[in-house]
């Protein structure tokens, strides 16, 4: 760039420009100069953040407070500033904008504008940064010098580098299942207390193993060069049954305990493998080159498969070809697989959200829309509305088209069952329980049920929330497949041989007979389902469902309950579209009796939890997109204490001897309740398997699946099996 075009509309600069560590607080002094038309009254600045960032949002009133902002200006002559943040203050993926409007004067060239973001001269803490790394977050800067609302990028915008914070965490990941001898590999990460990997992590790690015949490094020390991040290959486990594998080494003493794999003395017909297809990254909306985020899917996450889906409206002609390239490269059957893919991101009406994938390279793109590509040339080969894009497909078995609810919530009214085997519930974005009850509520649809992601972070199979909008977890997709090969994984898609957890790597085997989930079947008799969990934490309920209903909870032994330890737990959404969430913050009182302790549950957002408590009284932040949260309290309290919830979606009280079984309180809208129960310290298993004959099944075909909810919050749902009841069989006829 010339130093004429910088003079043209300015330049800036920011200090510091040293690394920012995640999560910090701190103060960055952004100063713009005017350029050579000056900037007349009425006139504006923009600093636009890209759409995917939690850095928190300036204020400008509260000078004692968190990301306290202040603007000045050195002029020649006399102008008056005005500022706020909006959002949205600029175009996709621009949005986010402190947004600076001159009057009562104007400015000139060489004056300058001066925006401190934490201000501290009040004694305020500063601003705190996002919590996900970045390579290079730009404060992009675009100037209105006319007052016409036509805004010119301004050249070499400042750039900061995040980097992870101290790391605090070991994730372990290691195969669901494998046979008695054979060699597998385990996967050691180093997290910060964001989710993030850790590569300043220097020390030495130590391994031990539930199968005291397991083949395990003794110890191993980090460097520099593993980024936070180390494959162990040649592990062997010589004794059947479920194990772990436990790392220790981080100074804070935590350990980290691997996802459960069986053992097993020959191999099943079909084995687990764990995957996430639905994420973007900053070619689009989110964070990251598409080359990082296969890396990390592989190398970090220790996924078995991924792909990468960008909103369609946004994929230039050159940017398809690369995540093209970058999709043959990282393919590696038996190791590590990937699939092409792209996000049909047309409008609710038109279908909503669908992510396309294919089986072979090189396939073509049908957007919904160019509305963000320059390039109209090639605007032929949309398809809109969705029931376009099917007629395109129609008749290929090397395409499916999965729909999904995020930006723009997808609607199943155009339903193509012979491109459409599952649908996705749950994401980032939330949990969709109600997605599900819809497609079966139809009664016609034949889907399963897989999770995602939807990362923008470029995170894959260890996304974490980052704003109202991506307000939970990432989910990931469990498939049951003969080997780790696209077509195998291709054939188990289409055999809805999937499903979906919120994260956790919890196994979940569901059977009829020799059908499995996802099959249909047709029999003439009452149905036995079998059921094996395997979670990651101890389990606390386990349902069959039967289409809408419900139709068995499996008991687990409770232990004696008192009146000493209560959870209240709040879930749903809002909305089925964007803006779903449902904020719960409130207050927990006593009326008398004493609060001992109080525990947050299942929370993701890492600014909500309880912000005060005190003996009778607990305050707390809270936000659900169908996801749960809770606080678990511990009591020295009587039978007639009266306890009060006080939230805006619902206001209630109890008696501690109204709890001899559980009070459930809805609050409307989606799926939206609070749950109180009197829970104990002690756990329920890990594991369960179980059976259940169903005596009342109805005529016609029948969609049985299973919902896992874990003790920690984490849910897993399998796809149905799809059960044809037969009468005239039965009779003999």
């Amino acid at each position: 760039m010339t130093k004429k075009n910088q003079n043209t509309y300015g330049y800036t600069s920011i200090n510091p420009i040293t690394d920012v560590v995640v999560g910090s607080n701190g103060t960055w002094t952004l100063t713009y100069t005017i350029g050579k038309h000056g900037i007349d009254d009425g006139g504006h600045i923009k600093i636009a953040w890209r759409d995917v960032t939690d850095w928190k949002r300036p204020q400008f009133a509260e000078p004692t407070e968190a990301n306290y902002t202040t603007i000045s200006c050195e002029t020649s002559g006399k102008a008056e500033l005005d500022c706020n943040f909006n959002v949205p203050g600029y175009k996709r993926p621009w949005r986010p904008c402190l947004i600076v409007t001159v009057f009562d004067g104007y400015l000139a060239e060489g004056d300058t504008i001066t925006i401190i973001y934490g201000d501290t001269s009040k004694e305020g803490p500063g601003s705190m940064a996002q919590t996900f790394i970045e390579d290079s977050f730009e404060f992009r800067v675009l100037v209105d010098p006319f007052g016409t609302s036509q805004y010119f990028l301004v050249p070499n915008p400042p750039v900061l580098k995040l980097i992870a914070a101290e790391p605090d965490e070991l994730e372990v990941n290691i195969p669901s299942e494998e046979v008695i001898g054979n060699p597998t590999w385990l996967s050691v990460r180093i997290k910060d207390k964001w989710g993030n990997l850790s590569p300043q992590f220097k020390e030495t790690i130590f391994f031990s193993s539930s199968d005291l015949k397991t083949s395990i490094p003794k110890d191993y020390i980090f460097t520099s060069k593993d980024g936070g991040a180390v494959l162990f290959e040649d592990i062997t486990f010589q004794t059947p049954g479920i194990h772990y594998i436990t790392v220790s080494g981080l100074k804070n003493n935590r350990v980290g305990i691997s996802n459960p794999i069986v053992v097993l003395e020959k191999p099943r017909e079909e084995k687990l493998f764990w995957g996430d297809l639905h994420g973007q990254t900053e070619e689009t909306v989110g964070t990251g080159t598409v080359d990082q985020y296969f890396r990390f899917a592989k190398d970090a996450a220790a996924l078995d498969f991924a792909s990468h889906v960008g909103n369609d409206f946004q994929i230039t002609n050159d940017h398809y070809k690369d995540t093209q390239r970058v999709v043959k490269e990282f393919h590696e059957p038996g190791k590590f697989v990937t699939f092409l893919g792209y996000e049909w991101s047309g409008n609710t009406p038109a279908g909503g959200d669908h992510n396309v994938y294919f089986l072979k390279d090189d396939q073509p793109i049908h957007r919904s829309s160019h509305a963000q590509i320059e390039d109209k040339s090639d605007e032929e080969t949309d398809r809109y509305p969705i029931s376009e894009l099917f007629d395109t497909f129609r008749g290929r078995n090397d395409v499916i088209v999965i729909p999904h609810i995020g930006g723009r919530r997808a609607i199943l009214d155009y339903y193509e069952p012979s491109l459409t085997p599952f649908i996705e519930i749950c994401s980032v974005h939330g949990h969709f329980e109600w997605f599900a009850r819809e497609a079966m509520k139809s009664g016609n649809l034949k889907v399963g049920f897989v999770g995602g992601s939807d990362d923008h972070t470029c995170r894959p199979g260890g996304a974490r929330p980052t704003s109202k909008v991506e307000a939970v977890n990432g989910g990931l997709m469990g498939t049951y497949a003969k080997e780790l090969t696209r077509e195998s994984l291709w054939n188990a898609f289409q055999k809805r041989h999937v499903y979906a957890t919120t994260g956790e790597r919890i196994i979940l085997r569901v059977t009829c007979g020799d059908a499995m989930m996802g099959d249909e079947i047709t029999i003439n008799h009452p149905p036995t389902i079998n059921i094996e969990v395997i979670g990651t934490n101890s389990l606390e309920k386990v349902e069959i469902i039967r289409g809408l209903d419900t139709i068995y909870t499996h008991p687990f032994i409770q232990p004696n309950l008192s009146y000493d330890m209560i959870r209240i737990m709040w879930s749903g959404a809002r909305v089925t579209t964007r803006r779903r969430n449902t904020d719960w913050s409130g207050e927990i009182k006593l009326n008398k009796g004493k609060i001992l302790s109080a525990e947050e549950f299942a929370f993701d957002l890492p600014w909500n939890g309880i912000i005060e408590k005190t003996d009778q009284k607990v305050l707390y932040s809270s936000m659900t997109s169908g996801d749960c949260d809770g606080i678990i309290l511990k009591l020295e309290a009587s039978e007639d204490t009266r306890i009060s919830f006080k939230t805006n979606p619902a206001q209630f009280s109890f008696q501690l001897n109204q709890l001899n079984e559980p009070l459930i309180v809805e609050a409307g809208n989606i799926e939206q309740k609070v749950e109180v129960s009197r829970i104990s310290e002690q756990k329920t298993p890990h594991n369960v398997k179980f059976n259940y004959t169903d005596q009342n099944m109805k005529p016609g075909v029948n969609a049985y699946y299973v919902k896992v909810l874990q003790s920690d919050g984490e849910k897993a749902w399998s796809s149905p099996i799809f059960i044809k009841y037969n009468e005239k069989d039965k009779m003999g006829m």
